[in-house]
């Protein structure tokens, strides 16, 4: 019985001399102030529409500098709310360490499409469907679509054009230019071989290659792999026996065919 008293205490004193730790523990870390601000910007994808200093900007913005104010007096969430709602950040993780560190992790958005609009507006589309500004510092190296394109940039910020609901794709192209896009940055012959996408008047879909002197009339973005497909057996089996020069347009719109359009004819 007396052991059994003895465990009990012990185990009590032990629970209470670990309260007793922590609260000092927290009185401590309290007193920490911020001695540095470490910002980490993934260019695993190659874009650097962001910098350090972009990323100092949004902190500063928000009226302090932070260095010499107590580590865990910073409002955590609200610095990473206001780093992530710029348009060009996909997502920051903002945190803390124990030595003072305010740090800051930044992912980019992945462009896969410049739009250069009908009134002269200009904004990418990235991987996820969602519309990105330009950069004053930096160019993405992704394709271009032009042409027919009447959207404006303002009214399509809140949307998703992945996700955009049947009425507003009726009145859109920016659907199936992201469709188009998302499957040629997934092929890497494509990726490499597609450097234009024109939306014509009737809404339909003409992509310029950057090798050969010829269009590629492809309609809709309906059966787009069995399209892609047969045109490129086209390429293998046909135009490298005739030249890549022979034809101004080859089109694609027809199910199982492949019409060719001679230069001169």
């Amino acid at each position: 019985m007396i052991r059994k008293i003895l465990n009990i205490s012990f185990l009590v004193v032990a629970v209470v001399g670990l309260f007793i730790s922590l609260a000092f523990s927290a009185r401590e870390s309290d007193k920490i102030p911020c001695s540095d601000i470490q910002i980490q910007i993934d260019n695993s994808a190659g874009n650097f529409f962001v910098t350090n200093d972009d990323v100092l900007e949004m902190i500063w913005s928000k009226g302090d500098s932070l260095l010499g104010k107590s580590i865990t007096s910073i409002p955590i969430g609200v610095y990473e709310r206001h780093i992530g709602s710029d348009p060009s950040i996909k997502r920051a993780e903002v945190y803390t360490k124990h030595n003072g560190i305010f740090a800051v992790k930044v992912y980019q958005r992945e462009p896969i499409l410049r739009i250069l609009t009908s009134h002269g507006e200009s904004f990418y589309l990235d991987k996820d469907g969602w519309i990105m500004p330009l950069s004053s510092t930096y160019t993405a190296r992704v394709p271009v679509a032009n042409g027919f394109i009447t959207e404006k940039e303002f009214e399509m910020l809140q949307h998703n054009v992945a996700e955009m609901n049947d009425s507003l794709c009726k009145s859109s192209c920016l659907d199936d230019l992201f469709k188009l896009a998302s499957f040629i940055r997934n092929d890497e012959f494509w990726k490499a071989n597609i450097q234009q996408i024109r939306v014509e008047p009737n809404g339909e879909l003409t992509v310029i290659p950057t090798i050969g002197d010829h269009h590629i009339l492809l309609g809709t973005t309906d059966n787009m792999e069995q399209k892609f497909n047969k045109l490129l057996l086209f390429y293998r089996k046909g135009l490298n026996t005739t030249g890549w020069d022979q034809y101004t347009n080859i089109n694609l719109k027809y199910k199982d065919q492949v019409i060719c359009t001679k230069k001169n004819s």
